[in-house]
């Protein structure tokens, strides 16, 4: 009796994660090069299993409840739109910008540029924009243009390249703030494709969230109510323990 409050209290705790994550995946829908996430759950508590015999035949093992374990981050790509500013860049296939954080290097799909007062490229709330030497790029002006390896110019000179980064394996990434990762062995890509004057959205889809935020809310009500019932039943129990 007691072993179910354990499983409907994991229940509750997992399902409010996964809620969690949903609601941090909606509020990213807008937010240029945002990856979604989802939580994962593991067993937690195994049990084994025996037939009670002569000798005690070992059946199996059974889980005394899920829990959850982890958000693990969705790298598909988002829809890519153009839209006609010369600050926005986005990448078409594996890859990342790089930008300078106030705690090091972190690494972006959103390609949402802008410049700072010193004519840096940066990318709003986090730092500026890096080359693939690892410096700060300075344009000094929007007035540029770009080719598909991410090469700028003013006026037909070469001022500078957006570089772009791959990872052994992104899911080792760690994420830093919404669109923003951290990891070790990144890697400039010679053969990256970037597209000027557009940007990649978030490929979180509105209709999917939604929907697992219902299955999700129902599971939690589910969970909340049986555990309402055995709360019950060991009243009941206690009371008439007493008698």
């Amino acid at each position: 009796m007691v072993r179910g409050f354990y499983m409907l209290g994991s229940g509750i705790l997992t399902q409010s994660r996964i809620l969690n994550t949903i609601s941090n995946n909606v509020a990213n829908v807008e937010t240029n090069g945002f990856k979604k996430s989802r939580v994962t759950s593991k067993a937690f508590g195994n049990m084994l299993i025996e037939r009670i015999d002569q000798q005690q035949t070992p059946i199996g093992t059974a889980s005394l409840m899920n829990a959850a374990d982890e958000a693990v981050t969705n790298y598909s790509e988002g829809a890519i739109d153009q839209t006609g500013r010369k600050l926005d860049f986005a990448i078409n296939g594996d890859g990342f910008f790089a930008v300078q954080g106030e705690t090091g290097t972190v690494y972006t799909r959103n390609g949402s540029f802008n410049l700072d007062s010193d004519g840096y490229l940066v990318l709003e709330g986090q730092g500026r924009v890096l080359d693939g030497s690892g410096n700060p790029i300075r344009l000094g002006t929007d007035d540029i243009s770009a080719d598909g390896q991410g090469n700028l110019a003013i006026d037909g000179n070469n001022v500078g390249q957006l570089a772009v980064y791959r990872f052994p394996d992104n899911a080792a990434l760690k994420t830093v703030g919404e669109g923003m990762f951290q990891g070790d062995s990144a890697v400039q890509t010679t053969n990256a494709n970037v597209l000027w004057k557009s940007l990649e959205r978030s490929n979180v889809n509105m209709t999917e969230e939604l929907t697992n935020a219902l299955s999700s809310q129902r599971g939690l009500q589910s969970c909340s109510q049986a555990m309402k019932m055995y709360d019950t039943v060991l009243d009941q129990a206690v009371d008439i323990s007493k008698i």
